[in-house]
Order: structure tokens, then sequence, then C-alpha cells
């Protein structure tokens, strides 16, 4: 072995594989994730041709398929250049509109378009499965919200219009409070999976700071929801007793406000370092696969 190959820095796990190198565990190939049993570690995995040993390195990102790292940091680059353009639009409309909710609405629905293409970009599986759950994974929650989320636009934009009454307009209604509650899990497992892939880089200050960020945002948005829910039903005619109770709601909705603009900063840091180093991962990624393939392309 040569100084110039890759194999000091990247330890394979023997526990797979027994005195002659033959896999006696199950390993998912880290391209295509074929089942790896029973080959040998300097074999290719006979689906896509990868090198068996890009399969052992344990679940670090620097050893997945270059080509996914990437397009999840793709997809969190679509999701942060979406805030300021979501922030952008919202002003325009408002000042070139007159505050026309219906085309506010749908600058919304524009800009909400693009950030699930970014969402949906930044959960492609690994195309081992590694590090997926074994029933529901988190990445099939976060799209799952989403499409609740993106199916539920033209619904809330009739109830805002007033295009439903009566007995209509009370089960939207109903249904719309479902579709927050599917939105306030998926946010939830965002975080979870941007844990996950800190773990993976490693990087454990960002892992902490997704896991906090985790409850105070989500909390801090389940707050957001009733107290804004209680007040509608406060300030709703008919109920002029309950003004100063809606006063004091109203502070408590400024805090809550105040909370959620912090933890919103937060996660915009979060998701800007985690975006950074998941760019800096796919490098690793590239440059470990290019070696590792020209290591086993040489004669022996």
């Amino acid at each position: 072995m040569t100084a110039n190959t890759m194999e000091p820095s990247l330890p394979v796990a023997r526990a797979v594989a027994d005195e002659q190198g033959t896999l006696v565990a199950d390993v998912p190939c880290r391209k295509c994730g074929y089942n790896l049993r029973g080959l040998s570690e300097n074999a290719r995995c006979p689906e896509c041709g990868v090198p068996v040993g890009l399969s052992l390195r344990g679940d670090l990102l620097r050893f997945a398929d270059p080509d996914w790292v990437h397009q999840v940091a793709r997809g969190l680059t679509i999701i942060l250049l979406m805030i300021p353009v979501s922030l952008v639009v919202g002003l325009v409309v408002v000042l070139l509109a007159q505050g026309s909710l219906a085309s506010i609405a749908l600058a919304g629905v524009a800009v909400r378009i693009i950030s699930f293409y970014g969402v949906w970009l930044m959960t492609e599986p690994d195309p081992s499965r590694v590090g997926e759950d074994a029933n529901i994974t988190v990445r099939r929650v976060i799209r799952f919200s989403l499409i609740v989320g993106l199916a539920s636009e033209p619904i809330q934009l009739g109830l805002e219009q007033g295009y439903f009454v009566g007995p209509m307009q009370v089960a939207l209604g109903l249904l719309g409070l479902v579709v927050v509650l599917v939105g306030l899990v998926g946010e939830f497992a965002k975080f979870i999976y941007y844990e996950r892939l800190a773990r993976r880089i490693p990087h454990d200050k960002l892992a902490a700071r997704a896991r906090f960020l985790r409850w105070a945002w989500t909390v801090a948005l389940l707050l957001m929801t009733a107290v804004g829910g209680v007040l509608a039903l406060l300030l709703a005619p008919g109920n002029p007793n309950l003004a100063g109770a809606a006063a004091g709601l109203g502070c408590v909705s400024s805090l809550v406000g105040l909370a959620l603009l912090v933890f919103g900063v937060m996660t915009i840091f979060l998701l800007l370092r985690l975006r950074r180093a998941l760019v800096e991962q796919a490098k690793l990624a590239r440059a470990t696969w290019a070696a590792e393939i020209q290591y086993e392309a040489k004669p022996s």
C-alpha cells in the first residue's frame, strides 16, 4: 500500500467481514442501496459498480454518495433564498395591491411552491437508506406535511375571501385546524432531520442547536396559533364584553411573536451553518469517492 492511498484515513468496519474479507452482514451500497452481503470488501457493487469498500466506512456524510450530499445542500440553499424573497414579495404586494389578501395569498403560494421544491430536494433519501427509520421516516413526515399544506392553500384563500359560509365554513375551518397541526408536526420533524444531518458531519454544536430549536420554535408556533385562535373568538362580533381579555391576550401574543422572531433568526443561522457544512462534506465525499475508485482501479 502506497502513501497516496486513502486506506489509512478510511478504516474498514471489520465487524461485517470475515477473515477472508467477505461481508457476512447486510451492508447497503452507498450508491444504490444493493445488499452487498457475500461480496468481498475489495469487490465492486454488481448493480452500480461502486467499490464495496466505500460502503464500509460508516454513516458520516463524507463517505456518502457525493451527488446526494450536494443535492441536500442545494435544497437548503433554495430554502434559505426563499426566506428573504418571501419577505420582499410580501412587502411589495402589500404596497402595490393595497393589502389585497388575494394577491398576498397568490404570491405566498408561489414562494411556497419554490420552498416546497427546496425541502423536497433536501429530504431526498440517502441512496443507501443509511439513517432511515424502520417504519415512518422523518423525511416522509416532512414531505407529507408539505403536501398537506400546499394542497390546503386554495381552501385557505377561499376562507379568507369569504367564499364559504355556514356549515361549510365551519367544516373547512376545522379542516384548517388539522392542517395547522400537521404543519407543526412537520416543523418538528424538520429539526430532527437537521440534527441527524449534523450528527453525520459530525458537528455536535449544530446538532444541539437543532435539538433546542426543535422544541423552542415548535412550541412558540403552537402558542402563537393557540393565542391567535382564542383572539379571533374573543374579537368576533357579539362578544363586546371580552375586549379586556382580548387586550391581555394581545400582550401575550406580542411576547410570543418576539420569541418567534428570536428563534426564527436562530433557525436561519442554523441553516446557514448547516448548509456551509454540507457543501464542505459534499466536496470531501467527492474527493473520497474519486480517490477510492482510483485506488480500486489500480492493477494489483
